[in-house]
């Protein structure tokens, strides 16, 4: 068929139709030259959302023996937007901490909004012993707007936590909630009035947002 009859065909396919390139590409991740497979995650990260088909490969790729593979897969699942959020939920559950990192990453990118994922990050900045995990579960339940599942309620409840970055990362989420997040107000008010600098920023302007918006 010439490109003059095969380009209209490709203007009215499907949206939910992968473009012929996912499937070898796909295959490409199993690559033995890791810059190939990053190469790879990349080209299927720029494909968005059309790339979806590929998710279970670049999760995959997540536990990848070579970091910059790892961070790429991450990012290409961010870009590929909500279809990752299963995939990336279960990543969650590894035992390796930097495949819980990716996939949170890729979770705060991504924006998947679905209650599961709620459920799953609040769960993760409840219970995972690494404060670098709470603090992009945090930053992941910043980003993804939806509320319920105790969210604001852990949120307001890491404003204790031992590790300071997740206490300043609490504030800042809480603060995007805005009037959502009123309950928090009471938590928030003597960090605003604390002796660490970041964190009081951080408080105050989340107060400034939740009581900004809860007065109109």
């Amino acid at each position: 068929m010439s490109p003059s009859l095969l380009l209209p065909l490709l203007l009215v396919a499907p949206p939910d139709v992968p473009p012929p390139a996912v499937v070898p590409l796909t295959h490409q991740l199993s690559s033995t030259n890791a810059v190939t497979r990053s190469r790879v995650a990349r080209e299927l990260g720029a494909l968005g959302a059309r790339a979806a088909a590929a998710v279970p490969h670049l999760a995959h790729a997540l536990t990848d023996r070579d970091p910059f593979v790892a961070r790429d897969a991450a990012e290409a699942l961010g870009k590929i937007g909500p279809a990752a959020g299963p995939a990336l939920r279960h990543a969650l559950t590894s035992q390796d901490r930097r495949v819980r990192l990716r996939a949170l990453f890729a979770l705060s990118q991504c924006c998947a909004k679905e209650r599961p994922t709620v459920i799953a990050l609040v769960r993760m900045l409840k219970e995972d012993a690494d404060p670098e995990v709470r603090r992009w579960a945090t930053l992941a339940l910043d980003r993804i707007g939806l509320t319920g599942h105790g969210l604001i309620a852990n949120l307001t409840a890491a404003l204790s936590d031992k590790d300071t970055s997740v206490r300043i990362s609490a504030a800042v989420a809480l603060g995007s909630y805005g009037a959502e997040a009123k309950e928090a107000v009471e938590r928030l008010t003597p960090l605003a009035k604390g002796d660490n600098a970041a964190l009081q920023a951080a408080a105050t302007e989340a107060l400034k947002k939740i009581t900004a918006v809860a007065a109109k």
